[in-house]
């Protein structure tokens, strides 16, 4: 049986999404990046025939595929589609555990319930501070919590909001070594996002490198990935699928070793 037409509304939906889509592509290209599909399904759960058919109009999005576009995009759900958004909204509401209407509303934060009453609000949303136990060649990880007294990386909720983070998506680890000096030293605290797995030349991210839980600069030279460390002593790395894999971007860090700073 055909699949039915999509109505004039999903078609609209399309159109923004492939808008927004070129536009990344755009930016991409301009920074030297890959732009093409292809390099835009490596960070998407599905191939290119079904980001094609997104784009054009030809089969419906779903919320999983939007949030997904939506992340690589660097956008909101509600740019491209305001139905999905509030699906999404309503997805949340739902499995948000129940709390006096007095005090909390139903408004979430990446999943955080928070409040529209800065007298009710928490001022400040715990992290989890972890170790990453990875295995080479394996994208998925354990976290073992390993910081005395189950300890947290408190950060502004504010901070959160504005970024439109998921605390759930978010992990503090400890950095080691001293390939990121003078820029962090062994014992700083960096806050990774794991929702953020899209590779941006010269940023910094938390790396799966060889079974090995690393933090370094991504550069993009000569239409290849390398790892890149701030201390001139160090050399860069290539990132080779397979050796190489992103856990998650680095959104903060907090200097925490300041004697060797002083």
């Amino acid at each position: 049986m055909p699949a039915l037409p999509l109505s004039d509304e999903q078609l609209a939906e399309a159109a923004k999404l492939k808008f927004l889509f070129q536009k990344w592509q755009k930016e991409r290209r301009d920074a030297g990046l890959p732009s093409s599909q292809e390099a835009a399904c490596e960070d998407l759960p599905f191939g290119q025939s079904a980001l094609a058919q997104y784009l054009n109009g030809k089969i419906p999005l779903n919320v999983d595929a939007g949030i997904k576009l939506a992340n690589l995009l660097g956008a909101q759900l509600a740019d491209f589609s305001p139905t999905l958004a509030d699906q999404a909204a309503k997805f949340a509401e739902a499995v948000v555990p129940h709390v006096e209407e007095a005090v909390m509303t139903a408004e979430t934060v990446g999943g955080f319930l928070v409040t529209d009453d800065d007298a009710h609000a928490p001022v400040t949303i715990p992290i989890r501070m972890v170790a990453l136990h990875l295995q080479a060649g394996i994208t998925n990880f354990e976290t073992a919590e390993n910081f005395d007294s189950d300890e947290k990386l408190h950060m502004p909720r504010q901070w959160i909001e504005e970024n439109d983070f998921d605390p759930k998506s978010l992990l503090a680890i400890k950095v080691k070594g001293e390939s990121m000096t003078p820029t962090m030293y062994e014992g700083d605290v960096v806050v990774i996002n794991l929702r953020d797995k899209a590779r941006v030349n010269g940023k910094m991210f938390a790396i799966n490198f060889r079974g090995q839980a690393i933090v370094k600069r991504l550069k993009y030279e000569r239409r290849e990935w390398f790892l890149a460390s701030d201390n001139p002593e160090y050399r860069q790395e290539p990132c080779k699928s397979g050796e190489c894999d992103v856990v998650g971007r680095i959104v903060f860090f907090q200097a925490r070793n300041f004697r060797d700073r002083l």
